[in-house]
Formats: C-alpha cells, structure tokens, sequence
C-alpha cells in the first residue's frame, strides 16, 4: 500500500482538504465537545453494524487522527486494517497513534488499491465531504469484495420538526462559535452546512443503489441526526 502524500484532486475537494489540515490539531479535542463526548459511542456502534470478522481485510476511509482504526482494533484485534485520508496533517495524527498501521494519503475518487481487496470498507463522517458522491461510492464497490460490506458512519439531517430545530440552533450558532475559539470558525461553520446538503434518506439510498450495491440498511440514532448505512457488493 502506497504513502505517497503527492495526490491529485479537484479545486472543490482542494478546499476542503485545506480545511481540515487547519484543524488537525485540534480535530481530537473538538469532536468530543461538540459531540458531548458521544461519537466513540456511535463509532462502536457501527463497527458493530460492518460485521468485521477477525480475518477480514478492512480500509477505514477519511480515516482521520484514527480513531475508527483504534476502535476496530479493540473490537477485532486479528483483523488487517488499513488507513487513508487526503488531509496530511490528519494522517500525521493518525500515524504518531498507530505506527503499525499501513496509511496511505488518497483521494476517495481514485484509490490506490486493487479490486476485490477488502472484506469490509468503513467511512465515519467522512462522506459528506466527497464531492462526487457516485464516483466514491463506485470506487467504495470497486476496492471490496464479493460479498463484502461497506459501512457508511454519518452526521444526517434529523426528520423530526422539533429535533431538527434544536439541531439547527445548535449547529448553525453555537457550534460554529466554539469552533471559532479552539480552532476554525470557517470549518466548523462548514459543518452543518454540509450536514444539511447531505442527500435525504431517499435519494440517499438511491445513490448507493446506482453504484451497485445491494442490501441496503439504515440505522438512525440520535433521533436521525446520525446515521450508519450498511451495503453489500
């Protein structure tokens, strides 16, 4: 598995990899505020949901500062994981917690892995953030197996009228506000904005039918303002 850090990606993509190699250093520490401490919670969770067995091959995408590839190495320590991410910064974070793990910086549009290689292929609050979200998730298809699992981690626009209104005072005003003081108030006022521009159930399991992938299941938590969609090649 490559670690070249010399990887091309369009101007949209450009910006947001920018973006969050401003706030790696903070990313660890900001997450747990802003989340009250509840996305290692959802994490497990949907480690739980990919079904990882021991021997299974796994890529954590937008693998961050690592800490999916921590949790799913408490929660199956036999299996090969591998990590990528198109922030440098991010894999810098990642690679002083886990030396041993292969990383490889990649853009999720055109990943530097053969076909058919994973078992399974996880993504937490990552996916938002690609551009052309059929290409990714046709590269998702390409790289796992027949067979294999894809498990997509995400922040999702509630549906309940009252949860949605607390979830926008939150994110659209306070968020942005603390963001501003510990780190970047420009990404974290990215943040909701690409939450709320993120594809509604349906046309969310439309775009994951069109790649290719079949079985396709939801689970809401937090009243729909998370969601982890599993799929099958």
């Amino acid at each position: 598995m490559s670690n070249n850090e010399n990887i091309t990606i369009d101007e949209n993509s450009k910006n947001i990899q920018n973006m969050f190699d401003k706030i790696a250093d903070k990313y660890d520490f900001l997450n747990g505020i802003l989340s009250f401490a509840m996305d290692e919670k959802w994490r497990k969770k949907a480690i739980q949901c990919a079904d990882i067995q021991d021997n299974h091959k796994v890529l954590d995408l937008a693998c961050g500062t690592g800490n999916m590839i921590i949790e799913i190495k408490k929660q199956h320590p036999l299996c090969h994981i591998f990590g990528s991410d198109f922030s440098i910064n991010m894999l810098h974070h990642c690679r002083e917690k886990i030396p041993s793990c292969p990383l490889s910086a990649a853009d999720v549009h055109n990943l530097p892995y053969k076909d058919n290689y994973f078992d399974r292929l996880t993504i937490a609050f990552g996916f938002r953030n690609v551009t052309d979200k059929l290409k990714g998730l046709s590269e998702f298809l390409r790289v796992i197996k027949p067979g294999g699992k894809v498990c997509i981690l995400e922040l999702t626009k509630p549906e309940n009228a009252f949860t949605d209104f607390v979830y926008k005072i939150y994110f659209m005003y306070i968020l942005p506000v603390i963001g501003g003081i510990f780190s970047s108030k420009k990404a974290y006022k990215y943040l909701p904005e690409s939450v709320y521009h993120f594809p509604k159930r349906k046309e969310y399991m439309q775009l994951i039918e069109d790649a290719g992938f079949k079985n396709v299941t939801f689970k809401s938590l937090v009243f729909g303002a998370v969601t982890i969609a599993i799929m099958e090649k």
